[in-house]
């Protein structure tokens, strides 16, 4: 066994007064179909794709929305042990999963994987990499933390200011460094679109709010706060347009 995760799951955390309207527009934008409620109060589902193991869960929380990630292994004390050697802080326990923070505050658990699962693509837009939005006071340690609790290496493309950690058949990770200084990490999901003028069109008419269109992804708020991408990557492959 291994300390690296198996599998990573991308919990979108949804002020509960919003979960019912975020559930729909999450499932009708993926295409994938809403589990059975589950937790003590009934609190988050998963998205089932048609094919392929699910990673994307949508949870309601008291709170503001965000994200947090599931890092699934089947050796969970040897993860913790990593992660923490790595940098990582204890924050609470939840039954028997150990809650954690990267050295710049991103919360992420620790669980245990099923099977063995595969992210599967069908050519269709697809939320397929989860974007760390890391202030520059922590940039290089966040880097680093996530390579190495992820086994993955740092790819840096035509722009510095993103890292790239890709597995192939499992959820990417990216790292843009922001302009601000100081704050904790945070986190938005990333869908790949070949048409991303479309997309855009259709996720406002289906609640979305249009935020920003910039030269290769537009940032868009779903119902419930969360703030997420449609990028010019091919849904086929999650590459960048052209590569």
């Amino acid at each position: 066994m291994t300390a690296r995760p198996d599998w990573i799951q991308l919990f979108l955390d949804t002020p509960a007064g919003a979960y019912e309207e975020a559930v729909a527009f999450w499932s009708a934008v993926t295409g994938w179909t809403p589990s059975e409620r589950r937790g003590e109060d009934g609190q988050f589902l998963t998205l089932l794709p048609p094919a392929g193991a699910a990673y994307v869960k949508v949870q309601a929380v008291d709170g503001s929305a965000g994200v947090h990630l599931d890092l699934d292994s089947a050796d969970r004390p040897a993860a913790v042990a990593r992660a923490h050697e790595l940098g990582a802080t204890s924050a609470w326990t939840h039954h028997d999963v150990e809650v954690m923070r990267s050295p710049g505050g991103l919360v992420f658990c620790h669980t245990l994987v099923d099977g063995e699962p595969s992210l599967v693509r069908d050519g269709a837009t697809i939320l397929d990499q989860v974007c760390l939005d890391v202030p520059a006071a922590h940039w290089e340690s966040e880097v680093a933390f996530w390579s190495g609790l992820t086994g993955r290496g740092v790819q840096v493309g035509s722009l510095p200011q993103f890292a790239r950690l890709v597995e192939y058949g499992r959820l990417r990770i990216l790292l843009q460094r922001l302009d601000e200084s100081e704050g904790p990490v945070r986190a938005h999901p990333d869908l790949a679109t070949a048409d991303r003028a479309r997309d855009a069109e259709e996720h406002v008419r289906l609640g979305a709010r249009l935020e920003r269109v910039l030269d290769h992804w537009t940032v868009l708020t779903a119902p419930g706060g969360q703030v997420y991408c449609l990028t010019d990557r091919d849904p086929s492959t999650g590459l960048a347009a052209g590569v």
